[in-house]
């Protein structure tokens, strides 16, 4: 009988940015998510240009929640000299939301469901959703490049949140269930707002989710410390500052994997935290 403690206890709290993050580099997930190491910035780097991209995704979605709320936003996006930022909101102004469903409408919604021995913590940018009927989950993105529809269908936080918002649909919808194949996600880019991509979901799916990211958790809090390696392709390290805490020499990225390393920007929030975005 093993009675060694998991490393991560049980009721832990995993989110699609903690996920992500172990399945591209696991030991970057021990630095962060267990170790709570703090995450120096390399010496040689600049940052000012990476904080500024950071700081535009927030306030898009901040304006976009305040929107949701009803809160005149003419006059602060009038005052705006960031162009980019502006560009993006007045998109962001086509995006018909009178097509989604119009029973429930919320905007920067937490959800957290059980997941084996722990938690499932997913933040949503907008749900909207009918009891009893039809759910779509939209995600705001400011990504340089599209995605695959592929990449988007496969990625961990599709599958978290949609897995998790039918998990919980009863709580929101006030007692009807969310069907799986009634479940759809959007993603909408800021820098190609035409080019939407709707991936829907189904029962099939549904119950592989759970299969998998149970699995998947448990795997994670169940792990040695010596299972918690580097990431397979060195160029995953490009811009993570614990390459230095790992002794690995940092190497400038193909243009297509940088592109991938911008569609799960982590933010340095704690597992604890109750606040978890994505830009």
């Amino acid at each position: 009988m093993n009675d060694t403690a998991p490393l991560i206890p049980p009721g832990y709290l995993f989110s699609q940015h903690s996920l992500s993050t172990y399945l591209r580099c696991p030991r970057r997930f021990l630095y962060k998510y267990v170790d709570h190491q703090p995450w120096p910035q390399p010496e040689d780097e600049d940052p000012r240009e990476y904080e500024e991209h950071l700081a535009r995704g927030r306030t898009l979605h901040t304006w976009l929640e305040r929107q949701h709320l009803g809160l005149d936003m003419e006059p602060i996006v009038a005052a705006c000299e960031d162009e980019r930022l502006w560009t993006w909101w007045r998109a962001a102004q086509s995006f018909d939301r009178t097509a989604l469903p119009s029973g429930v409408r919320e905007a920067e919604l937490p959800l957290v469901v059980p997941l084996g021995s722990y938690g499932l913590y997913a933040r949503y940018d907008y749900v909207a959703l009918d009891p009893g009927g039809e759910a779509v989950v939209v995600d705001w993105k400011t990504l340089e490049a599209r995605p695959s529809l592929r990449a988007l269908r496969e990625r961990i936080q599709t599958r978290v949140y949609l897995y998790a918002l039918v998990a919980a649909g009863h709580v929101l919808s006030g007692g009807p269930p969310v069907v799986p194949s009634q479940v759809r996600m959007l993603y909408w880019f800021a820098n190609f707002p035409e080019d939407t991509a709707t991936i829907p979901y189904s029962l099939q799916s549904y119950r592989s989710d759970a299969r998998n990211l149970c699995q998947l958790v448990e795997g994670i809090a169940h792990g040695p410390r010596e299972s918690f390696v580097c990431a397979d392709d060195p160029r995953l390290c490009a811009r993570c500052s614990y390459c230095s805490l790992c002794g690995r020499d940092k190497t400038v990225p193909s243009a297509d994997v940088q592109d991938w390393l911008d569609e799960d920007i982590d933010f340095g929030l704690d597992l604890d935290e109750a606040e978890e975005l994505e830009y």
